[in-house]
């Protein structure tokens, strides 16, 4: 057994192996599948790790005996480098992708794998990027291969470069190539292929755009289309544009034409870089104001001509919002193909009418996610829909896998925007179609991100179901991807698939409970983080380490370890400072709610209100970006945690305005979380609702506001049943509990005690010890106290006797998120049952031992400072005493 220092591009962690040498081939490929291929090794002597890291080591140790041959023992950077010195250590050991600490090549680096959809040389760069200095004021660059069918000097390929050689921003460069899309019987094998070799050409080139096409009707027609180089995933799932043609055009067009083609292919470009998107903005706005001019005076065109400049002017429109993250000029985009498809007579022209309804569908379902508007959803389905006769599988089938995988991404989306299960399969359905015709064999990048848009509906719906199935499904098709992407060649797709494998096992590890898929999602995040440079991608590279925070945050809530939290805390907040408000707004925003979150529950390890603070803070300041008009959902979720942290924080001060707030904000977010939509969502702030409303009513009089509370807690148990959300369930009995039992000493008679009892013990049937020992023990407690009062109004022993067993109970789980103050205080409720038992029984035995119970509660105030509750127990005890000494004379 070893144990290794490791410092890597993410920052130094340390492992344990059974491997000999950092250098063995074997150790080299395990690294590799967690995408570390380049580090820095020492060896640590095996007794010193395990003194530094006690019972983390011997945990981790047991595993790689029994079940793994390397674990990460420390990811925590900082503390990992912080716990040895060098001269600790044994001799340095290096790995750089290629060479070993001998010169020699490492293993698995001698070949290397064919690129997938690229055909292009290895030292091409990764992606495109800024035109040399030598060309000042070029941005991007495009590519025109020849035409199929253009005469053998390629005038036409060389007439469209030539008009396109004085426009802004854009290098012009020609392929002497052809790209054929049809051969014979084997269409779809040639469409295929050429869209393989002209992503090849881009990326062997460090171009951005490809045009290409062929002239028809006897040399007087040109048939433009358009590819871009793809080399970055847009968005959480990406769907596809159409295959089809994009322009059509007289062949020696004149030359006041090149300002469409120009708007039309810089409206294909996908920019890698949020820097880039803002040079392509840039560039765009103003083409397409003269794009449009021209457009307005042209009168000799054909209608199926003049329909698909139209089109690839609402293109432009669609990427300026896309790269701009701007609703209106999306807005703008969609308008413009309504009003196009609605003048359309799609008998006359069918592929017209087919790829403008792909790319409207395509638009509605990019602004569905921008306005999280479920209507917008509907429409991207039912533009889709509206190409299903033309696009068949028998006749196009590559165009009908596009609208496939396309109706995948709508259909998750809307599944996600309303927690519908049904919606997410449907999801899960269409991609799985598309995986039919989009095969590794004959478009394996194109594969790669199916597989990764199928792996991300499948997290979505396990998330929302109970079980592992879909969730370990969506781990395997991750994991799939990367057999196509290659970090030499797609580092950006090889780094969002390693994230999104990393989103995967982090639900694995939370619906588990297996730390070793926790770390194995930090390791797939911190992979990615590599990739993204923090002077190239800074705002990638800040996203991803704000993905890496959140699974520390399932950490410290798995584990207790208020290092967990910190490390969270500290990913999220300088994951703020590199992207700034300005920049990604949106993002900024989604990363203070997450900065709450971590806050929050910190708060709950420790007392005082600063953590609470900072997430009120947190939240608010996510709310100045998240409106109810443009982002519902956000806002409702934020109103939510604002208002569990307002709440939290009400508990812990005199007054009552927190808890006023944490009333008002929950009911905001029922404003947009209703049943009919999001019953998950509605149930969960109802639950909270009642929670907050319990907590108000226990520092006023009388019983109006819990028995709104209870009402609240009811309508969430609607939703949360046993059998479907048991945990939830649980949660909201044992705060149904608390309300009846506080309804219970306000009122006479013992009804709502025993429906207090009833709901504590319903509770308890899921918060199980071995499965939740906190939270049974904190039901356990509560019970106890429902019984005792029980018991002082009704007759026997029998509730006293089951109230002092519970308070027992309780004691017997010491953990670290109960403080010494807690504990102390349910010695003292168990002491003053014991004392109350004993006396109705006349019974020394019970005084004695309730006097005992004190004294230990005591010490436990006086340990923590809390001289009130040590006072109060004082002169319990002198009363206690007093008693027993007149019960002994």
């Amino acid at each position: 057994m070893k144990a290794i220092l490791l410092v890597t591009g993410g920052g130094p962690l340390v492992v344990l192996t059974s491997y000999d040498e950092p250098t063995s081939p074997d150790f080299l490929d395990k690294l590799k599948s967690k995408g570390i291929e380049k580090f820095l090794a020492w060896e640590i002597p095996y007794d010193l790790a395990r003194a530094r890291y006690g019972a983390r080591f011997q945990s981790v140790a047991h595993d790689v005996k029994q079940s793994d041959d390397l674990r990460i023992l420390d990811y925590n950077g900082s503390r990992a480098f912080g716990l040895f010195r060098f001269s600790e250590l044994g001799p340095l050991s290096f790995y750089d992708g290629g060479e070993s600490e001998n010169g020699q090549n490492g293993h698995g680096n001698g070949e290397r794998a064919a690129a997938p959809e690229t055909g292009a040389p290895s030292a091409h760069l990764p992606w495109p990027r800024p035109a040399p200095a030598t060309e000042p004021g070029i941005k991007f660059k495009a590519m025109v291969a020849d035409f199929a069918g253009d005469d053998p000097g390629q005038e036409q390929s060389k007439h469209v470069a030539a008009v396109l050689g004085g426009v802004s921003g854009l290098a012009v460069e020609r392929r002497s190539a052809v790209l054929l899309d049809a051969d014979g019987d084997q269409e779809l094998e040639a469409l295929a292929g050429a869209l393989r070799t002209g992503r090849a050409w881009l990326r062997g080139a460090n171009a951005h755009v490809l045009i290409w096409g062929r002239v028809i009707d006897e040399g007087r027609t040109l048939r433009l289309r358009f590819l871009s180089a793809a080399v970055t995933p847009f968005g959480d799932v990406r769907t596809y544009r159409p295959v089809g043609d994009t322009l059509e055009l007289p062949t020696n067009f004149p030359k006041e034409l090149a300002a469409v083609i120009y708007a039309a292919a810089l409206a294909w470009i996908d920019p890698v870089t949020e820097e880039q998107a803002h040079d392509l903005v840039s560039l765009l706005v103003p083409a397409m104001t003269s794009a449009t001019d021209v457009a307005d005076g042209l009168t000799t065109l054909g209608a199926s001509a003049l329909a698909r400049i139209r089109a690839a002017l609402a293109t432009a429109s669609l990427n300026i919002g896309r790269a701009g993250h701007d609703v209106d000029w999306m807005e703008r985009g969609v308008d413009q193909f309504k009003a196009l498809l609605a003048s359309l007579d799609r008998g006359a022209d069918p592929e017209v009418w087919a790829v403008g309804h792909t790319t409207l569908g395509n638009a509605l379902r990019r602004l569905g996610d921008m306005r999280q508007r479920a209507a917008d959803l509907e429409e991207a389905l039912a533009a889709y829909d509206a190409t299903r006769d033309i696009y068949t599988r028998e006749a196009l089938p590559l165009h009908w896998a596009i609208i496939e995988n396309n109706r995948g991404a709508a259909l998750w989306a809307l599944g996600q925007r309303r927690d519908d299960v049904a919606t997410l399969e449907a999801a899960v359905s269409s991609y799985r179609a598309a995986l039919q015709v989009i095969t590794r064999a004959r478009l394996p990048v194109s594969w790669a991100v199916t597989q990764n848009n199928l792996g991300i509906a499948l997290r979505t719906l396990g998330e929302r179901e109970q079980g592992v199935a879909h969730l370990n499904e969506a781990v395997a098709v991750h994991q799939a991807a990367l057999q196509s992407l290659t970090r030499e060649r797609l580092p950006l797709h090889w780094a969002r698939t390693q994230q999104n494998l990393g989103l995967a096992l982090q639900a694995l590890g939370e619906r588990s409970g297996a730390l070793e898929r926790l770390d194995e999602a930090v390791a797939a995040l911190q992979a990615a983080i590599e990739v993204y440079s923090p002077t190239e991608l800074p705002l990638e590279r800040a996203l991803a380490a704000s993905s890496l925070g959140n699974v520390m945050l399932t950490l410290g809530r798995r584990v207790g370890n208020e290092s967990h939290l910190d490390d969270a805390i500290a990913a999220f907040r300088s994951s703020l400072t590199s992207l700034g408000r300005d920049r990604l707004p949106l993002e900024w925003a989604r990363i203070q709610v997450s900065l709450g979150d971590a806050l929050r529950m910190q708060a709950e390890r420790k007392e005082g209100t600063a953590q609470l603070e900072g997430a009120v803070s947190a939240y608010r300041a996510a709310l100045e970006v998240f409106s109810r008009g443009r982002r519902p959902l956000d806002w409702a979720r934020t109103q939510s945690s604002l208002g569990a942290a307002l709440s939290a924080l009400g508990e812990r001060e005199e007054g009552t305005g927190h808890l006023d707030h944490a009333i008002a904000a929950h009911r905001a977010a029922l404003e947009v979380y209703t049943r009919e939509d999001l019953p998950f969502r509605w149930a969960k702030t109802q639950q909270n609702l009642g929670l907050a409303q319990w907590a108000l009513a226990r520092r006023e009089e009388g019983t109006a506001r819990l028995l709104q509370a209870a009402a609240a807690l009811r309508s969430a148990l609607q939703v949360f049943t046993r059998d479907r959300l048991p945990l939830e369930w649980a949660t909201t009995q044992h705060g149904l509990g608390n309300t009846l039992r506080t309804l219970g000493e306000r009122e006479e008679g013992v009804q709502r005690l025993r429906q207090a009892v009833d709901a504590y013990r319903a509770a308890l049937d899921v918060r199980t010890r071995d499965r939740q020992p906190l939270a049974w023990a904190i039901t356990q407690n509560q019970l106890a106290g429902a019984l005792q009062i029980l018991g002082e109004r009704d007759p026997g022993s029998r509730h006293l006797e089951a109230a002092i067993a519970a308070y027992r109970a309780s004691l017997e789980v010491r953990a670290r998120e109960r403080t010494p103050t807690e504990m102390a205080l349910t010695r003292v409720n168990l002491a003053t049952t014991l004392w109350t038992l004993g006396e109705s029984e006349k019974d020394p035995t019970r005084l004695e031992e309730a006097l005992s119970t004190f004294r230990t509660a005591l010490a436990g105030f006086q340990r923590a400072g809390a001289d009130f509750h040590a006072g109060m127990t004082r002169r319990r005890i002198q009363n206690l005493e007093m008693v027993i000494a007149g019960m002994k004379t």
